[in-house]
């Protein structure tokens, strides 16, 4: 299953030890690591291994162009999710929509589906 997953969140110490004991052997990044990516610029990899929460993931994303991170995000979201939560793997499709409020925009993941 996590070959369908193009963004493969490691919620917990418990998930990253998972993982790892699973045999995998992809770079594993950081929240510090993708932000710096993000704000020079730089492409993201087609498969991201994420060390934290899918909320976290998706709060790196500049919110000074919400349409484009909208975009950004939703290449990852739509194709495949795995996240450990709660000592088990959930793997969904979902995507980010662009909403406001009075304080602005921020993302916010929708429509998340079981992925079979």
């Amino acid at each position: 299953m996590f070959e369908k997953c193009k963004l493969i969140c490691l919620n917990h110490a418990e998930g990253k030890k998972d993982w790892l004991e699973r045999g995998f052997d992809e770079v594993i990044f950081s929240a510090d690591q993708l932000r710096g990516m993000l704000l020079i610029g730089e492409a993201l990899p087609d498969r991201i291994i994420f060390d934290g929460a899918l909320k976290d993931f998706i709060h790196l994303f500049p919110e000074r162009t919400p349409e484009e991170s909208c975009t950004l995000v939703n290449g990852y979201l739509e194709q495949g999710v795995a996240e450990f939560t709660e000592g088990e793997w959930t793997f969904f499709t979902c995507r980010a929509a662009v909403l406001g409020c009075c304080s602005g925009f921020y993302l916010s993941v929708l429509n998340k589906k079981d992925l079979k």
